[in-house]
């Protein structure tokens, strides 16, 4: 049966597997595993040749990888990967001043934003211009904590919020048929989208992927509040493109009064919200949106004590 998933995919054949370009999800590397692909993920650019990838015995679906033999990689103190390798370019032809500028003292600035996690692997994050600044100057990359957030099967979307602010915080849209699934495995009762949400239930279910990306973070750039939306962002209120892409400055207008309340301390919001039904007609949904606080690991073990 495997064999032939592998060749419907034109894999029967393959030995060393490799995506590059973007960092791939998790579900997909696990699907892939699951059907005997070790697929890969590696790190590098034109400029830069190849910089970390990893070896078939220590693949980590959220990294991309440890530097290969003979490169280094170290994180400059705005988050910017920086790269000193036998492999990198030797110049921009004609252009030597962009030279100077892009590699001092035989590291290369890449441009990309990223971290190193405990095990030695590159995270890629982003491109250092997509970065957000909190109001303690730490710098973080929403779309890579929103798409990592959306790696799990029971989070559609997110929208992160920390911009000149003291931390990092989430409103997060659930996968309504992936949890309602879950639910009744799990005999939970509920009646309506809204109900579900906000649940006491869903949000552990959903606060383990926060906890899962929170891992890969610096302790300044971690999600600290979350509310999870009684709603889908909707592309007909304005939330989203018609592909689906985040329109940010929307949602965060739209939602301003959660934003404000996970801020301010709020356990809690009463929210009223409009939506339109597929003829046009509009409607009100209301509910009272519960305002979650992520205790770091440590907090919680000395509570438990």
């Amino acid at each position: 049966m495997l064999d032939q998933i592998r060749d419907k995919l034109g894999l029967t054949k393959g030995r060393f597997a490799v995506t590059a370009g973007s960092v791939t999800g998790t579900d997909t590397t696990a699907f892939m595993n699951s059907i005997g692909v070790r697929l890969r993920q590696c790190y590098g650019s034109t400029e830069g040749g190849m910089v970390t990838g990893h070896r078939s015995d220590d693949i980590q679906p959220s990294t991309v990888g440890p530097p290969l033999p003979g490169v280094e990689v170290k994180i400059s103190p705005e988050g910017e990967i920086l790269v000193k390798s036998p492999y990198l370019f030797s110049g921009y032809h004609k252009n030597p001043e962009a030279f100077t500028e892009t590699v001092r003292d035989g590291w290369w600035s890449s441009g990309d934003a990223g971290s190193i996690d405990e095990n030695g692997h590159l995270v890629y994050m982003d491109r250092v211009k997509e970065l957000a600044q909190l109001g303690t100057g730490e710098k973080y990359a929403p779309q890579w904590i929103e798409s990592s957030l959306r790696f799990s099967p029971y989070i559609k979307d997110s929208i992160t919020i920390g911009e000149g602010r003291e931390f990092v915080t989430a409103i997060i849209n659930m996968d309504y048929e992936n949890v309602g699934r879950w639910a009744e495995r799990n005999h939970i009762v509920y009646t309506t989208f809204t109900d579900l949400s906000q649940r006491a239930e869903v949000s552990k279910l959903v606060r383990q992927d926060i906890d899962r990306v929170n891992r890969q973070l610096t302790p300044a750039t971690r999600l600290r509040k979350y509310a999870l939306l009684h709603k889908e962002f909707d592309p007909d209120e304005a939330d989203l493109t018609r592909t689906r892409k985040l329109r940010r400055t929307a949602v965060e207008k739209r939602y301003g009064d959660v934003i404000e309340a996970m801020y301010s301390g709020k356990g809690s919001i009463s929210l009223v919200s409009e939506f339109t039904y597929e003829d046009g007609r509009k409607g009100t949904v209301s509910a009272e949106l519960v305002i979650y606080s992520v205790e770091e690991e440590g907090d919680r073990n000395v509570k438990g004590q």
